[in-house]
């Protein structure tokens, strides 16, 4: 523990290549109580490189209920049972090893343990909860991963969407900002699935459509939510929009840890519409929430990754409705990153800052052989 301390991913590294993992995983009920914990200490951050090779090991010797158990023990110590979550979280899990493993009995109970833990004493958190919190969202994860009707009934009972939303606005480390901000974008994801079905109306028939015919209109029809087109509320626990998750999610774009502020975007991005059906609305309502804003700073700030990659992306299709391509046409910060970033970026970032520059009436700014090559694309 004392080298693992000081140089953690060399020494994992020789652990799991000396086959060491075999070797650690009976210690971890080892009945000496400062074995046992630097055991569970190990294996949490072997499971945070190596979570696939380490299940391949925890499975064949049923030790995964073991981990379980650990967790929800009251009268093991705080590093035990924080350890015991940060592995259960990293470990690639199946939907059904999860519903088998944790189910909808473990959800309740982590909901309220994240109250709690966030509550502590005098409104303070204890020195082991935040690794216990990151721990805890991380298997939470795990629920929001594969929505059938039982895990979507979990999300919506013990509001998950409404808790990794809190979660963004506790002060809290860089990590439970990266889960909760995952966990969102996984909801939105699967609302973006779930109303693409429901987007287009039936066609009305019998009685209801001869009363319309004689009538000459229909009964009022409920407001439709900008970004999924169908009527959306706070009770689905899935709309970024109206369980109020977009602000906080702006406000993680100016975080300093760029973990973190990948994360926001990539969930932000879940609300730009694939089609050019509903871009516009969809884009107007990113504009009033100073989504729009937001990203583009962000995007004249970064270097040339993976964030930068993710902020062009969304810049690339906002830029596509041409009322906002209009209003950001002459800001030469925004023009300039787009130049930096067709001159300096990978193969993506070339091709969405030229479509970007094409948007903004701009292409002209890429002088000489970059110019008359994306002209030739075109």
């Amino acid at each position: 523990m004392h080298v693992v301390k000081y140089n953690p991913k060399s020494v994992t590294a020789h652990i799991k290549f000396a086959d060491g993992i075999k070797t650690i995983i009976p210690f971890l009920e080892h009945p000496e109580v400062e074995l046992r914990i630097n055991a569970f200490r190990i294996t949490s951050l072997l499971s945070g490189r190596f979570g696939q090779q380490l299940l391949h090991e925890l499975k064949p010797c049923n030790k995964l209920p073991l981990l379980k158990e650990k967790l929800l023990d009251d009268t093991s110590t705080d590093g035990e049972r924080s350890d015991a979550a940060s592995i259960l979280a990293n470990l690639p899990l199946s939907e059904d090893e999860v519903k088998a493993l944790l189910g909808a009995s473990f959800v309740r109970w982590a909901v309220l343990l994240l109250k709690n833990l966030h509550r502590g004493t005098n409104g303070r958190i204890s020195r082991p909860a935040p690794s216990m919190i990151e721990g805890i969202l991380g298997l939470l994860l795990h629920f929001t991963k594969n929505l059938d009707q039982q895990t979507l009934g979990m999300v919506r009972e013990y509001h998950l969407m409404t808790i990794f939303c809190e979660q963004l606005c506790f002060p809290s480390k860089p990590r439970a900002k990266q889960l909760s901000s995952l966990g969102l974008k996984n909801l939105s994801e699967a609302c973006k699935m779930l109303t693409c079905d429901r987007s287009e109306p039936p066609p009305r028939h019998g009685l209801c459509a001869s009363w319309i015919f004689m009538c000459g209109s229909g009964p009022p029809k409920p407001s439709t939510c900008p970004f999924h087109s169908v009527p959306c509320d706070e009770t689905s626990q899935l709309c970024l929009l109206k369980s109020n998750c977009i602000k906080p999610l702006v406000d993680l774009l100016t975080d300093k840890d760029t973990n973190v502020q990948i994360a926001a975007v990539e969930t932000l991005s879940t609300l730009v519409p694939d089609t050019a059906n509903s871009c516009k609305r969809a884009i107007d309502e990113l504009e009033q929430q100073g989504v729009v804003d937001a990203v583009i700073v962000l995007f004249t700030e970064v270097r040339p990754g993976d964030l930068q990659e993710k902020a062009i992306w969304m810049i690339d299709r906002i830029l596509r409705v041409e009322g906002c391509s209009h209003r950001h046409s002459l800001n030469q910060s925004l023009v300039r990153a787009l130049v930096e970033a067709f001159k300096h970026g990978n193969a993506n970032t070339k091709r969405h800052a030229q479509d970007a520059l094409i948007n903004l009436k701009q292409l002209s700014c890429i002088s000489g052989k970059s110019t008359s090559q994306a002209h030739s694309g075109r």
